[in-house]
Formats: C-alpha cells, sequence, structure tokens
C-alpha cells in the first residue's frame, strides 16, 4: 500500500483509507482503498442490492495469488463499474472511470 501512496495523483479522492470489515471467520480484516473507491462501494450499497461485507468474504475466501485483499477488491470495484459503464447501466459519474478502454 505504501506504493500506492507515493505513485498516485495528489487529490483528496485519492487519500488511502483503511476500513474494518469482517472476514468469514469472524476477524477483522483492514481493507485500505483510495477515497474514490470507498465513494463507489457507498454509491453501490446505497443503490444496488449489493453488500461490499460479502465481497470482502468472497475475496479473502478466494485469495489471487501475488495481490492482496485490498488490491483484490479494487480490482473487483473496478471491473464492476466498468461493466456497468459499458453496459449502459447506473454509475456514479457520467464518464468512464479511469483506465477505462471500450471494445471499439
Amino acid at each position: 500500500m505504501a506504493h500506492m501512496r507515493t505513485k498516485t495523483p495528489n487529490a483528496p479522492s485519492y487519500d488511502v483509507i483503511g476500513r474494518a470489515y469482517k472476514n468469514d471467520k469472524g476477524v477483522d480484516e483492514i481493507i485500505h482503498l483510495q477515497r474514490s473507491y470507498w465513494d463507489y462501494v457507498e454509491w453501490l450499497e446505497a443503490t444496488t442490492e449489493i453488500k461490499f461485507a460479502d465481497w470482502v468474504t468472497h475475496c479473502d475466501n478466494n485469495p489471487s495469488e501475488r495481490y492482496s485483499l485490498s488490491h483484490l477488491l479494487m480490482y473487483w470495484l473496478w471491473t464492476d463499474e466498468c461493466n456497468r459503464f459499458r453496459e449502459g447501466l447506473p454509475t456514479p459519474n457520467s464518464y468512464p472511470p479511469m483506465g477505462y478502454e471500450g471494445w471499439g
């Protein structure tokens, strides 16, 4: 996570914030994400039936080699927003997520 702190733009939406979520064993996992990802989590939970805590337990039970739990969840969130934008579903912004590439 130190790498993320030094290689991201210097703006409030890129501040890294840690929040605790219970894993499947009931132990707190500290998830470190940039503020913009937490904003997306809050938007998802407010406007859809997605529960981020369920994503945490799923990803914790299905780890990906060489990726931290936080990094894996960040990828899931980014992929979800890209897919929503591509499919014309509601997203919190009228523009695509950073790094999005369309099919064209």
